[in-house]
């Protein structure tokens, strides 16, 4: 069996080193120690990579619902409408006197002032169409016009209203009764009012002068109606 032979290192020959690495055993135990700590203080939550997807409607909300049903009790808050009126049925002479009374109901209880006009003036063209002859006075005819003018006036159209009041002063007759005189008296006074209101005092005043008269003419000069009109 050979001997073992040593070999001697020659003289000009540098010395052996040997190199440990920096990282030993003793860092990587700290840098684990810090890993962990940090993960204790912060902990972080999984995500997944997936996003999850918005619950879907369910179909009871996804559709429209329908609309409830009124209440029988419940009042409707929609105007009424107004009643259709054929012109051709204004020669019913029951028409304007109807028409009338709607035209009167329709102010005492606040409705809008322009139904109640269209019903005044339809009531006056039944009234002229039923009467008895071209001329003929109708104290029905005139006080249809006096309802015409007063709702012109309340709408402050007042220029609109004063033919309204020659036309039912002219078909107005003294001699056919008091019903007559009362009727012109009444035109006379609200002309009086009407051109008042547009500040033409002379005109009101020659009106209230001829209403007057005839308030005289039909009931004395004693009467007490006459001297709370003076």
């Amino acid at each position: 069996m050979p001997g073992l032979v040593s070999v001697k290192t020659p003289p000009d020959a540098p010395p052996l080193r040997i190199q440990v690495p920096e990282t030993d055993h003793n860092n990587h135990e700290e840098e684990e120690e810090q890993q962990l700590s940090s993960e204790i203080r912060t902990p972080t939550k999984t995500r997944s990579p997936i996003p999850k997807r918005p619950p879907s409607p369910s179909p009871s909300t996804s559709r429209t619902k329908p609309s409830p049903k009124p209440s029988p009790n419940k009042k409707r808050t929609t105007p009424e409408k107004q009643p259709k009126i054929d012109e051709s049925a204004l020669d019913n002479p029951d028409l304007g006197p109807f028409l009338l009374k709607l035209a009167r109901d329709t102010i005492a209880s606040g409705d809008s002032p322009n139904k109640a006009l269209d019903f005044a003036i339809r009531a006056s063209k039944s009234f002229e169409r039923c009467a008895g002859g071209e001329g003929e006075p109708s104290l029905e005819l005139a006080m249809s016009l006096h309802v015409v003018a007063a709702i012109y006036c309340s709408l402050g159209r007042f220029e609109e209203a004063i033919p309204v009041l020659d036309r039912a002063i002219k078909i107005t007759n003294v001699s056919n009764g008091p019903d007559h005189a009362l009727a012109e008296f009444s035109g006379y006074m609200q002309l009086g009012d009407t051109h008042s209101m547009l500040g033409q005092l002379d005109r009101s005043i020659a009106y209230y002068d001829a209403g007057l008269k005839v308030q005289m003419e039909a009931l004395g000069e004693t009467d007490p109606r006459v001297a709370e009109t003076c």
